[in-house]
C-alpha cells in the first residue's frame, strides 16, 4: 500500500492512504489488519479522509513495513467482521442527515415561496393524516400533537413555521431510526464471540493456537 506520513510522535503515526476515495469495507480490512500486529495498540481508520492513526510499540520501522506490504485484496478478512461493521451504517445516516440539511435550508433560497407553499401543504397531510388515524382509534399520543402544530401552522398561513417543525420531526425520526439500529448492531457484536486462540486437539494432544489457523475437520476443545 503507498502511503504518506502526515504526523508522527513516539508510538504513533497518522498516515494518509494513496488513492481514491476509501470504501467502507477497505476502512474496515485495514482497521482489521492492522489490529491483528502484535506490536499496534490501537488503530483507527478514517474512510472519509483516508486516514489511519496507528499507535504501537516497539520500532518504527516494522510498522512501515507491514504498512508496506499490506493490500486489500490479499488480506482474508473473517465475514463476521465486515458484516458486524457499524461503520457503513453511520456512513449512511451521516449523508442522509447532511442531504436532508441542505435540501432544506437549500430550498428556501432556490424554490419561490408559492411553490414552497403547496409543496409544505402537501408535505404536511402525511402528518395531519397520522394524527387522525390516532384519534380514530381514541388515543391521544404524539402524532395527534404534531398534527395540531403543524395543522394550525399551515391554517394560519405561516408556512415557515410549519416547514421547520416537518424538518425538525425529520431529523428526530432519522435519528431514531439510527440509534435503533446502532444499538441492535453494537449489542451483537458485545454478544458475538471474540476469541482468538483456541485448543486445538491433536494426535491426543491440546496445542493452544490461533484461532485463524483452525481449518475444516479440526477438532477444538470447548
Amino acid at each position: 500500500m503507498k502511503f504518506i506520513i502526515k504526523h508522527e510522535i513516539k508510538g504513533r503515526l497518522r498516515i494518509h492512504a494513496v488513492q481514491g476515495r476509501m470504501t467502507c469495507a477497505q476502512a474496515d480490512t485495514l482497521c482489521w489488519f492492522l489490529g491483528k500486529q502484535e506490536y499496534v495498540t490501537d488503530a483507527k481508520v478514517y474512510e472519509r479522509t483516508a486516514d489511519a492513526v496507528i499507535c504501537y510499540t516497539g520500532s518504527r520501522e516494522e510498522v512501515i513495513a507491514v504498512l508496506k506490504g499490506f493490500s486489500y485484496e490479499n488480506t482474508n478478512v473473517p465475514e463476521n467482521v465486515l458484516s458486524s461493521s457499524g461503520r457503513e451504517l453511520n456512513s449512511s445516516f451521516r449523508e442522509q442527515l447532511i442531504t436532508r440539511v441542505l435540501l432544506h435550508y437549500g430550498s428556501k433560497l432556490i424554490i419561490p415561496y408559492p411553490v414552497r407553499k403547496v409543496w409544505l401543504t402537501f408535505k404536511a397531510l402525511r402528518y395531519i393524516w397520522k394524527g387522525l388515524k390516532c384519534l380514530a382509534r381514541r388515543k391521544i399520543e404524539v402524532p395527534v400533537l404534531d398534527a395540531a402544530a403543524i395543522g394550525v401552522s399551515v391554517i394560519r398561513g405561516d408556512f415557515d413555521t410549519a416547514g421547520s417543525v416537518m424538518f425538525l420531526l425529520g431529523v428526530g425520526e432519522l435519528l431514531e431510526e439510527w440509534t435503533h439500529k446502532k444499538s441492535v448492531g453494537d449489542l451483537a457484536r458485545s454478544m458475538s464471540l471474540n476469541v482468538k486462540k483456541v485448543w486445538l486437539k491433536k494426535d491426543d494432544q491440546e496445542v493452544l493456537v490461533n484461532a485463524s489457523d483452525i481449518r475444516h475437520g479440526d477438532t477444538v476443545v470447548v
